[in-house]
């Protein structure tokens, strides 16, 4: 299907201290005494200045975290240009985040290199992911499935936590408020002698406005390292997460036992060795894992169900700099997932269904670097057990004009997301699904204006999906999970509409179409995206505005 997105440059006359923005833009304030550029990691897997990225990016940093005193990464990402974020109910229902208006499960979401998109979905919930030992994170909009695999078809969520330094230091923390709602957190980091250490810990209690709506979450990041000589560093990655959820349904069908389980953990060594200047190799072994009850379940006919999901992961990279403009990365990455749910409802046939995926990749990209000329091309290659092979690239350049503090940026890139374990276990079909596949491309500029006191941006993206994976919906439907009959890819781009042809059996095939024009840092606009017979069944807004200022 055809799918073109894009964004368009609002020109405003804005004070120092107001910050406006368009769509994979950004006009913000800073101080005139600001610190250099930062330096950026997911645009490229390697070191590059933020004002040179080849790729459209956004940077949130711990001090802006703790400014604001968010305490959740979702509420953080709902002030990133390109991005929606939506939240089912009160705190502790189901969050999810949408990349340039595709869907929550085409975001690849990082955490020190590690993917964790979980689930038998394979995106994201951000409910329980606190803000809790972070340092930074860094958004990638656009495909990146060249450097990232599966999942980046739409862009990429980076989060890095804290490494210690300096004396051991920790804090405390104790808030409370209305609805019983208690939260108590613990920070701390530093450095002992080789061994360097970071951790967050917090805990949320609250019963929210009616019954059977009470949200507890427990959660724990730490990030620990041994460092013997300034070469080598290998650290340990832990994290944790247990949350408790009451499931209220509405008002007119109150449910006041349905409860919701879910629990998280990963372990993740890292092994990062710099041979020398110009040679360095990074090891990352992951495991993860996830189960979910729901118990009671009130749902009438289901019963209490059960889903687990564990994945072991192996990711390497090498970065070899022949010169000082020239550096080549490879790498290598595999994983191996099993994925289930408990079906007590099923008469005939087994009462637990599971899934199986495998994937082996391995990618190279070459980086130019002359002055102020950035140059990134690269591929990657995928072979799946249950899918077969996918190939990908990607091209992008970015040049800075230092007379007028101009950055210049475009990228073209191809990008892949594979049936979900939910795709695989609930169709009735037998059709053999395929990875939805993108071509996408986008163009901006980026104007620093008055010592980087105000920065204005615009970004013109486009996507081509196809083998889109969709629910067939019954013709009176209004979102996709509301008729579920069977997921076929949609494989033509070029395919008519939906409400416009006019010999339509049902049920009937959603459609992507339509356009998204997002102003960002400060301001977005969304327009239809999916679309049922004509009306938006996508769970985005069809319209908003935001603007921030910062002093």
């Amino acid at each position: 299907m055809r799918f073109c997105p894009f964004c368009l440059l609002l020109m405003v006359v804005v004070p120092a201290g107001f910050a406006l923005g368009a769509e994979d833009t950004a006009t913000s304030t800073i101080d005139s005494q600001a610190e250099a550029e930062p330096v950026i990691v997911s645009a490229t897997r390697t070191e590059i200045r933020l004002d040179q990225s080849p790729a459209s990016v956004s940077v949130i940093s711990s001090e802006e975290l703790e400014e604001k005193q968010i305490e959740r990464v979702a509420d953080a990402l709902r002030e990133v240009p390109g991005l929606s974020v939506v939240q089912t109910g009160s705190p502790g229902q189901l969050t999810s985040v949408f990349t340039r208006g595709l869907r929550s499960e085409h975001t690849q979401i990082l955490l020190d290199g590690v993917p964790i998109n979980q689930g038998l979905q394979g995106a994201f919930n951000f409910a329980d992911f606190t803000t809790d030992d972070i340092d930074r994170v860094e958004i990638v909009r656009g495909p990146q499935s060249t450097i990232y695999g599966p999942r980046a078809l739409a862009g990429v969520i980076q989060i890095f936590t804290k490494q210690g330094e300096g004396e051991p230091g920790f804090t405390l923390s104790a808030e409370g408020g209305s609805y019983d709602t208690f939260r108590e957190a613990l920070q701390s980091d530093g450095k002992i002698g080789t061994v360097d250490y970071s951790l967050g810990a917090s805990r949320v209690d609250t019963d929210n406005a009616r019954p059977n709506n009470q949200y507890r979450n427990t959660a724990g990041l730490a990030n620990i390292g041994w460092s013997p000589n300034e070469q080598l560093r290998i650290s340990g990655l832990f994290m944790y997460s247990l949350s408790d959820i009451g499931l209220p349904n509405t008002i007119f069908d109150p449910r006041p036992l349905d409860n919701f389980l879910t629990e998280r953990w990963l372990v993740a060594p890292h092994v990062d060795l710099r041979i020398a200047d110009w040679w360095e190799h990074k090891l990352i072994f992951s495991y993860d894992h996830e189960r979910q009850i729901n118990d009671p379940n009130q749902d009438g006919f289901l019963g209490p169900t059960r889903a687990v999901f564990e994945r072991a992961q192996v990711d390497y990279q090498n970065d070899l700099r022949p010169n000082s403009w020239l550096t080549f990365t490879s790498g290598f990455f595999y994983t191996a997932t099993n994925a289930g749910q408990e079906r007590p409802f099923v008469l005939f046939g087994p009462t637990f269904i599971s899934d199986h995926p495998k994937q082996v990749a391995g990618f190279v990209q070459a980086t130019v670097d002359i002055e102020n000329f950035v140059l990134v091309a690269g591929g990657r290659y995928t072979s799946f057990n249950q899918y077969g092979d996918i190939w990908t690239y990607r091209f992008a350049g970015s040049y800075k004009i230092d007379e007028t503090d101009t950055t210049l940026h475009a990228s073209v890139a191809t990008g892949f997301s594979p049936p979900s374990s939910q795709d695989i276990l609930f169709r009735f079909n037998t059709d053999p699904l395929r990875p939805e596949e993108d071509l996408g491309w986008d163009a901006g500029i980026e104007q620093r204006l008055w010592n980087e006191r105000v920065i204005i941006g615009a970004t013109y993206f486009h996507n081509d999906l196809t083998n889109i994976i969709l629910a067939r919906l019954r013709r009176r439907a209004l979102r996709p999970s509301c008729a579920l009959n069977r997921l076929p890819n949609l494989s033509s781009p070029r395919a008519t509409p939906i409400s416009k042809r006019r010999t339509l059996p049902q049920p009937i095939f959603p459609s992507l179409r339509g356009r998204v024009c997002r102003a960002g840092r400060g301001t977005s606009f969304t327009f239809p995206l999916l679309t049922c017979g004509g009306r938006n069944c996508a769970p985005r807004p069809r319209r908003n505005l935001s603007m921030r200022a910062r002093n």
